[in-house]
């Protein structure tokens, strides 16, 4: 596109801006929604020309550069445009923004420095030139917009109307749908851990200083070019600029892979969720029976659900998007299990070995927790077959993962604690207290599966970009590694063979780059344990990832789950809201032990290629 049909694309949709511009009173949150649900554009341009002045002063402050400024302007636009869904509740838009642009104006102050440092490393430098004036505090100021983009959602909400927008506590609670009580307490909480990150930077302020460092962020006036510009690239009625995509880019996978380690891996991992871009089948698969697609209840379905049974041998359990079914091996369904009330499951589920009790992961409904540092409210849930009410153990982390040690008396639960993928800690609970005791296992270790001897447990271990699968008992201080892992495939599942000496895990195919790009590559591969020979299972489709596996209880056939991934999205480095609107099935698979004869038994259709439709799979 030429510079002029840029200028005169960009001056056609300010003028229809301007002729079709919300009405004023509506909020920020109305605003969003309107773009949500309809993608009506002079909502958003209305969102940039409101929400430009906080983004354009964060920006120019981490950057302390005007061009800079702007293309990090545009970019953190661009990914509201494009993750606009996920801002919860809408009214908190403000806060999510504000997190968003600090993140994104610091990509670009890096990616900056890195391409000078690349242009001048063999160049003679002239003398530095006399360093720009900056105002008073001005590193307290850049810290702390480092640091509040830091927080999580709910706190950073708060703050952001209260101490930058100057609402009234009273105000801004009513727009965030909290009580005046609860806003308060998270203002509170948000300037302590403010005043001690800032504390650990070396700058001493208390809360009143905190307050007064806020009166310094100073938003910036917005040239209305850069609105209807902004508004054009959000769009995807011009093209978008190289520096532009980039950054948008760099944020888009880092709060994908975040997400997906929450959700499922995630989302989360991940997470969430596990895979962003999903692709074609390679063959069309059998037509089997179809399990019901994530769907709402209605609101007066008053019937009661009768108590899951005990599961029979041969029994399967497949973790879906609406809750949990037990499968026999043709796909008939038998029970069905549901994330409680204010919870949602994260896809995650194991029977116990005599099939009487279910253990799976949810998340509350909500924001992330500030302690520990930004954990997502993750829950065991352990359901007894026969009795209506589970048992509900909090554990808060990343992400977390459960299985059932081998004779089904208690669970062992994974939790990722840190920033990296070896910051994991595993603990042994038992059911029936609620308590928990730490399991000792060489550090990073994160339990994939329990072996039938009691004893053993088979984990993936990561050692900064370094991972393994392998196996480990009680008080080891190393793995012993059976096989490296190729690559990141948001959650690696791996099971043991009931005899111990086969292992059937996912992990990343190098050949799949696209799909590596996105941390979308997982396949299933066989592992032979004494000789640690490694094979693809066979009759897997190419264009797939695999996203759950588990023996027969006789080891002679295995199950897995499987989703489509669409290959002219792999190729994309960037995704609008549209380009996920496109038809995704999710399938069940038993098949030989070696892969072959594989059969389809189950399957689930969105129009949706982000959203997760299949988890996990078990076989008791």
């Amino acid at each position: 596109m030429t510079t002029e049909s840029l200028s005169a694309t960009v001056a056609r949709l300010g003028h229809a801006v301007r002729a079709r511009a919300p009405a004023p009173g509506a909020t920020d949150g109305q605003l969003l929604g309107r773009f949500v649900g309809a993608r009506d554009e002079p909502a958003f341009a209305e969102l940039v020309r409101r929400l430009g002045p906080m983004v354009l002063g964060v920006c120019r402050r981490v950057t302390a550069d005007a061009h800079l400024a702007e293309d990090a302007f545009q970019a953190a636009f661009l990914v509201l445009a494009r993750r606009a869904g996920d801002v919860r509740p809408r009214e908190s838009v403000r806060g999510w923004l504000y997190g968003v642009a600090a993140r994104t104006a610091k990509k670009a102050r890096v990616m900056s420095a890195r391409r000078r440092a690349r242009e001048v490393s063999d160049v003679a430098l002239p003398d530095a030139p006399a360093p720009v004036r900056e105002e008073p505090d001005g590193d307290a100021v850049r810290a702390l917009d480092e640091e509040l983009a830091a927080l999580p959602d709910h706190l950073r909400a708060a703050v952001v109307l209260c101490e930058l927008d100057g609402l009234s506590r009273k105000a801004a609670a009513q727009r965030l749908g909290l009580p005046e009580g609860t806003l308060s307490s998270r203002l509170a909480k948000a300037r302590d851990v403010l005043a001690d990150r800032m504390r650990k930077r070396g700058i001493v302020l208390g809360a009143a200083g905190v307050s007064w460092v806020f009166g310094q962020l100073a938003s910036a006036a917005v040239p209305p070019r850069l609105v209807s510009a902004t508004a054009a690239l959000a769009d995807g009625t011009v093209p978008v600029p190289a520096s532009v995509a980039g950054l948008s880019h760099g944020v888009l996978r880092t709060m994908f892979l975040t997400k997906l380690g929450a959700a499922f891996g995630a989302l989360l991992i991940a997470v969430a969720c596990a895979a962003l871009l999903p692709g074609v089948a390679a063959q069309e698969p059998p037509k089997p029976p179809v399990v019901s697609a994530p769907q709402e209840k209605p609101a007066d379905d008053k019937k009661p659900r009768p108590a899951p049974r005990p599961a029979g041998p041969g029994t399967l359990l497949l973790a879906r998007a609406s809750g949990l079914v037990t499968l026999t091996p043709d796909g008939k369904e038998a029970d069905e299990w549901t994330a409680p009330k204010g919870t949602s499951t994260s896809l995650d589920g194991r029977l116990s070995p005599d099939g009487k009790r279910i253990v799976f992961l949810v998340t509350e409904d909500g924001p992330p927790r500030v302690e520990p540092p930004e954990a997502w409210p993750y829950k065991v849930v352990v359901h007894t077959a026969g009795e209506k009410e589970p048992v509900i153990v909090d554990t808060p982390a990343k992400w977390a993962s459960a299985c059932w040690t081998a004779d089904g008396s208690r669970v062992v639960v994974t939790k990722k604690v840190g920033d990296t993928l070896g910051d994991v800690e595993n603990v042994v609970l038992d059911p029936a207290t609620g308590k928990t005791e730490a399991l000792a296992l060489p550090e990073g270790a994160r339990v994939l599966d329990c072996g039938r001897d009691g004893k053993t447990f088979l984990v993936a271990r990561w050692v900064g970009k370094k991972g393994a699968i392998g196996l480990a008992e009680k008080g080891d201080k190393e793995v012993r590694v059976l096989a490296e892992l190729k690559g990141w495939t948001g959650r690696h599942a791996g099971r043991l063979s009931p005899d111990g000496k086969r292992v059937l895990y996912t992990d990343a195919d190098p050949e799949q780059k696209d799909a590596n790009k996105w941390g979308s590559s997982a396949r299933p591969y066989l592992l032979d344990v004494p000789s640690k020979k490694r094979e693809e299972l066979g009759e897997f489709p190419d264009n797939a990832q695999c996203l759950g596996v588990a023996w027969a209880p006789d080891g002679k056939r295995v199950a897995y789950t499987w989703k489509q991934l669409h290959a002219e999205l792999l190729k994309k480095d960037t995704l609008n809201v549209n380009d996920a609107q496109i038809e995704t099935e999710a399938f069940l698979v038993v098949a030989d032990a070696d892969g072959k004869n594989a059969k389809t038994v189950a399957s689930a259709k969105l129009e949706n290629a982000i959203n997760m439709i299949f988890g996990t799979i078990d076989w008791r």
